[in-house]
């Protein structure tokens, strides 16, 4: 429970057996090393994909809601995203030019928001369509 704690620095309250047991049973599976291998190494089926890659072919608003005290992916990380983003789309404030923007959502939580801070990401993608909606 100690290690799945460090990834819910702000509430660890749904750190339980349960979530645990939902993280080991797969990683228990015989074919596990080899998927965590091809993972790490971006060894998958198909062509490797970037991120930039990913970012300079969206065509559609992007939400990141990212959990502002991730111990494993920093925020420096969205903040890449979004410079990658405004380099290859332009400066692009909710839309004001098309539908290539982007937005951040800071939540306060870590590794796995969705779960630690739900009503806020929630809030965070409600917002989101609201404003998608109304430009469209």
């Amino acid at each position: 429970l100690s290690l799945t704690r460090q990834v819910y620095p702000i509430d660890d309250s749904n750190v339980d057996s349960e979530l645990v047991e939902s993280i080991q049973t797969p990683a228990q599976d015989d074919t596990a090393a080899e998927v965590f291998y091809r993972v790490i190494t971006k060894n998958g089926a198909g062509p490797q994909s970037y991120v930039d890659d990913i970012l300079k072919e969206l065509d559609c608003p992007v939400l990141l809601a990212w959990g502002e005290s991730d111990p494993w992916i920093r925020s420096a990380a969205a903040d890449k995203i979004q410079s990658l983003h405004a380099e290859f789309h332009g400066e692009n404030v909710a839309g004001e030019n098309g539908p290539k923007w982007i937005k951040r959502a800071s939540i306060d939580a870590g590794h796995c928001p969705h779960d630690e801070a739900p009503d806020a990401v929630n809030g965070a993608i409600l917002s989101f369509l609201d404003e998608v909606l109304s430009i469209a």
